[in-house]
This record gives C-alpha cells, sequence and structure tokens, in this order.
C-alpha cells in the first residue's frame, strides 16, 4: 500500500535532462568578462536545446561603398542586392539593387567617346561574360544597421531562410513555385522605356545611348519563365527560392517594368515571401 503521510515532493522548477536534485545540470551563466588564455585553449559548448529550428534565416553584414550618385541610400528591406567583385575587399564592397544593375548595364552603351558620363570601367558590365565576371548576387536586404552614417552603410543582408522581396514576376504566384532572376537580351530596350532611366527616377534623353539594341537587362522568373517582357532571349538564371506566402494584389506589367530601373517604384511593389536556396 502507497502511504499517504508526509509532503509530496515539491519537483524541479526548471526542465532538465541530466543532473541531480542538487545540481538540476544544464548551462550555466556565461562569463562577463574576456576568456582566460586557458579557457580559450580548452573551449566548451553547451546546448539546452532538444530539437532542431525550422525555416531558420541565416543573414550577412555588408558594408557598402558610397556611390557619388548616392544610390546606396536608396536600399531598403527586400532590395535585392548584388556586388562588384573586382571592387571588394575585406572591409568594403561597392554594391548595387536591381534598379542599379540594370542602369549599370544600359549605362555601359554609353558612346565610348563620351568618357565624361561613363562610371568606372572595372564595374561597368559590357556583355554577358563581362556581367558574370564583375558581378555576384549577395541576398535580400533585411535592415540598415548604421541608419546614422552619413558616408557608408551597414546593411544586414539575408542569404539563406525567409526572405520579403518584392513581386517583380507579373503573374499569379502560389506557393510552392520557383522564382529567380534572369539575365536577358532585349532586342531594342526603346520598345520597354522611352527614355533613359537613372535608379532616382531621373529621366534623360534617349539620344544618350548610341546603341540601344540587344541590350542586357536582369528581370524575374516563375518556373523558369519571364512573364513581364515579350520577345527577350534568356542567357543566364539566377535562382531565388520558393514561394512560401504570396496573397497580395499582382501588379501590373508596366509597373513592374519602371520598379526594374527606378528604386522608389520598387519599394512600392506589394511584397511575396520567399524561402531562399
Amino acid at each position: 500500500m502507497f502511504s499517504l503521510s508526509g509532503r509530496p515532493d515539491s519537483g524541479l522548477s526548471n526542465a532538465a535532462t541530466t543532473g541531480s536534485l542538487q545540481d538540476p545540470g544544464g548551462p550555466r551563466a556565461g562569463s562577463t568578462a574576456p576568456p582566460s588564455f586557458a579557457e580559450l585553449r580548452n573551449p566548451t559548448l553547451s546546448n539546452s536545446k532538444i530539437t532542431y529550428d525550422s525555416n531558420t534565416t541565416a543573414s550577412l553584414p555588408l558594408l557598402v561603398r558610397p556611390w557619388s550618385q548616392g544610390y546606396e541610400k536608396g536600399f531598403r528591406q527586400g532590395s535585392l542586392i548584388f556586388v562588384a567583385d573586382a571592387d571588394c575587399n575585406p572591409q568594403m564592397c561597392t554594391a548595387a539593387d536591381l534598379p542599379t544593375l540594370n542602369f549599370l548595364l544600359e549605362n555601359a552603351r554609353l558612346d565610348a567617346a563620351d568618357q565624361s558620363r561613363r562610371l568606372q570601367s572595372k564595374i561597368l558590365p559590357t556583355d554577358l561574360d563581362d556581367l558574370l565576371a564583375k558581378w555576384k548576387f549577395f541576398g535580400v536586404m533585411r535592415n540598415d544597421m548604421m541608419a546614422n552614417s552619413m558616408l557608408q552603410k551597414l546593411y544586414n543582408c539575408d542569404v539563406y531562410g525567409r526572405a520579403m522581396v518584392a513581386n517583380i514576376f507579373g503573374s499569379k504566384l502560389k506557393r510552392g513555385d520557383l522564382v529567380g532572376l534572369a539575365v536577358v537580351e532585349v532586342p531594342d530596350i526603346r520598345t520597354q522605356y522611352q527614355m533613359y532611366v537613372q535608379p532616382d527616377g531621373g529621366l534623360l534623353p534617349e539620344a544618350l545611348i548610341q546603341n540601344g539594341t540587344n541590350l542586357l537587362q536582369v528581370v524575374g522568373t516563375v518556373n523558369g519563365a519571364v512573364n513581364t517582357m515579350s520577345g527577350v532571349a534568356i542567357k543566364h538564371r539566377i535562382p531565388l527560392g520558393v514561394i512560401s506566402h504570396a496573397v497580395a494584389k499582382v501588379p501590373s506589367n508596366s509597373f513592374i517594368l519602371r520598379a526594374l530601373r527606378e528604386t522608389d517604384q520598387y519599394m512600392l511593389l506589394p511584397r511575396i515571401e520567399i524561402l531562399m536556396i
């Protein structure tokens, strides 16, 4: 028979998988002082988690070199960020969002004799091989980590997991669709843009571009197809991820085309959530 005399044991107030009643175990409070030499030679790791994370997001910091035109100030949450390999060092990189990169692709067609309007040749992609060699996709901007800086910018960019991006894909999206970017060759850029569009929204006469045919641009794709431009040839693909949430209204193609060249218009597009791969 079980005796009902005495008081029941109060048990433990915290969950523990090891240890005794006197020492429940688990991680102890860490030291706030710098580690000693002995601790550095004998590192330890304790973890009280008994489950694995799902749908985690990995973000990396990116210190961005300022543009003389101030393009980096227009980067916002959801901007697709590219970095220039030839203009990067361990401390700082030249970066561009999608409208800025498309501007550079057209700017490279300026008359070579007009050097006053040309940007640095080491970041201007003149053809597909040049583009792939000079620029790499980095990730999706999450937030500005140095909002008060007047010079360089420090951005936090998602490189894996959940991210919010603008709907530049131009069709009714559903969960499970694969979205990405494509470098396409546009037969005549003036069929898409009547003027020479700058990332800040400034318009310049189309006469500035001496040759607007077979121009490279970066656009969005859904399941490998381009829905926003017709008659273009896909030259290269950049996968982004899988749709996990997309319920906002689909923007018109004309609005998306403007957003591919103007940073402010890109920020006005509805957002979708993707799982980056």
